[in-house]
C-alpha cells in the first residue's frame, strides 16, 4: 500500500505541472483574443470616422476647416493601429477636403463677400470642386476595400 501511494504521489508533480501548463496555456490564448479584439474595436473606430466624414462631405458638398480638423484627430490612432497605407490616405483625404472647402470659399466666401463672377475662372473653380466631389464619391467604396483588408474580415 505504501508503495502505490508512494508511486502516486511522484505522478502528483508533474500532473500538477501539466495542469500549470495547461492554464497558462489558457490564459495566453484569451489575452491573445482580448488583444484582437480590442484592436479591431480601435481600428473600426477609425474606418468608422472615415465613412462619417465621406458621409457628410457627400451630404453637404463641403465641409468646413473644423470639421476637417476634427477628423483628422479622430483618424489620428490609425498610424499606431495600420500599415503606412492607411495613414497616407487619411492623409489624403485631409487635403482634399481642405482643397475642397478652399474652393468653395473661392465661388462662395463664409463672409458673405462675392465670390468669383461668372466666367472662365469660376467655370475652372466648379470644374475642380466637382472632381473633387466625384472622388470623395468614389471613396466611399474605396476606403471599404482598404479597409477589409485590415480588419481581419474577408
Amino acid at each position: 500500500m505504501k508503495a502505490i501511494v508512494e508511486t502516486l504521489s511522484g505522478f502528483l508533480t508533474p500532473l500538477i505541472a501539466l495542469i500549470a501548463v495547461g492554464i497558462a496555456y489558457q490564459q495566453y490564448k484569451l489575452n491573445q483574443f482580448r488583444l484582437r479584439h480590442e484592436v479591431y474595436e480601435r481600428r473600426l473606430r477609425v474606418y468608422k470616422a472615415v465613412q462619417s466624414f465621406l458621409s457628410q462631405i457627400l451630404r453637404d458638398g463641403d465641409v468646413d476647416y473644423p470639421r476637417t480638423s476634427q477628423f483628422y484627430a479622430d483618424a489620428s490612432e490609425a498610424a499606431f493601429l495600420f500599415d503606412k497605407s492607411v495613414q497616407q490616405y487619411i492623409d489624403e483625404l485631409y487635403g482634399k477636403a481642405i482643397a475642397l472647402h478652399s474652393l468653395q470659399e473661392k465661388m462662395y466666401p463664409s463672409d458673405a463677400s462675392p465670390g468669383l463672377p461668372v466666367g472662365e475662372e469660376r467655370s475652372k473653380v466648379a470644374e475642380e470642386n466637382s472632381g473633387l466631389l466625384k472622388w470623395f464619391e468614389h471613396q466611399l467604396s474605396e476606403s471599404k476595400t482598404l479597409f477589409r483588408k485590415h480588419m481581419g474580415v474577408k
